[in-house]
């Protein structure tokens, strides 16, 4: 019988033949068919295999979703007008004005911006330009509209293809903060420089496609690795949320949600499954009760720089 025959049982298929090196079974391999059987059965293996098939199914997770992701990491420097940053002031070209909430006439507050020119090329994204993300800062929502999420009315995107010599005099805006400004920042001075790294990720378990690719990859498991899994799910589905985890700042890749992902049923939220931009919370950065803010796009508009439906939600525990 081959290794990976008796490593798995009866029949692995192809996909985890490709992805079995590495992953150890507790079972020892010289162990086969009745004694194999009863070895599953045997309530003092639950933690190992439950961890073993958990291992299994992240392999095939990753080696199907894995995709470009930008993790942008604070930094101790100061950032300039320019820079890739959460908060502080921004460059407002000549000829437009700083945004305002249109609905209260109150200034919009800068929560982050990208220079595409400092940052990892990803697939349909710009390579160069300042994408500004805005955010009312008289709203307990911070503009967002869980009603009309495309709605730029409370808060805003702005592309500024072009980014000025910073050596040029150039047109700043900062707002003032008011006695009642609500943000998700500890003060009104509070800015931050975001270091960018490529790398890449698997689809996270809070992502509305995360059921699909599961079921898809329990259905290419041997049988009684799958039966393993039916009976014990809720331990499998624990270490693999583990082992799946992520979160922070970052451009590209899969979102984080706390509670559900609004993808799922809406029908305004379709085909908008490229990040444009998620900011988690940090010991500086607060949504709520450590919320994460999420904004999306549909892939052909990104490819177009049409950033009028963009997609703003957050949430929190």
């Amino acid at each position: 019988m081959r290794l990976l025959d008796r490593l798995f049982g009866k029949g692995p298929s192809a996909e985890q033949q490709g992805l079995a090196h590495g992953i150890h079974n507790p079972i020892d391999t010289a162990v086969t068919g009745i004694q194999r059987d009863e070895a599953y059965a045997d309530t003092a293996r639950i933690p190992q295999l439950s961890d073993y098939v958990a291992q299994v199914i992240a392999s095939m997770i990753r080696h199907s979703t894995d995709a470009p992701v930008i993790q942008l990491t604070p930094t101790a420097a100061a950032p300039s007008v320019f820079d890739t940053k959460i908060g502080g002031a921004f460059y407002v070209p000549e000829g437009m004005r700083p945004p305002r909430n249109k609905e209260t006439g109150e200034s919009l507050y800068l929560l982050a911006q990208l220079n595409f020119g400092q940052l990892p090329h990803l697939p349909d994204f710009p390579d160069h330009g300042l994408l500004q993300f805005f955010i009312a800062g008289d709203d307990p929502l911070y503009g967002m509209n869980l009603d009309d999420p495309q709605s730029q009315k409370t808060w805003r995107i702005r592309y500024l293809p072009t980014v000025p010599d910073v050596r040029t005099p150039l047109r700043t805006f900062h707002p003032a903060w008011k006695s009642d400004t609500d943000l998700p920042f500890p003060n009104e001075r509070f800015t931050l420089q975001l270091a960018p790294t490529l790398a890449t990720q698997a689809i996270t378990t809070s992502d509305h496609r995360f059921d699909g690719e599961l079921q898809r990859c329990i259905g290419s498991m041997n049988d009684r690795d799958r039966d393993f899994y039916r009976m014990h799910e809720a331990e499998i589905s624990d270490t693999l949320a583990d082992l799946l985890a992520w979160g922070g700042h970052q451009i590209g890749g899969y979102p984080l949600f706390t509670q559900e992902d609004p993808r799922t049923n809406d029908p305004i939220w379709r085909g908008a499954d490229t990040m444009l931009l998620q900011i988690d919370s940090t010991d500086d950065v607060m949504f709520g009760d450590s919320g994460v803010a999420n904004f999306f796009i549909r892939p052909d508009q990104l490819r177009h720089l049409d950033f009028s439906q963009v997609l703003y939600t957050w949430d929190c525990y």
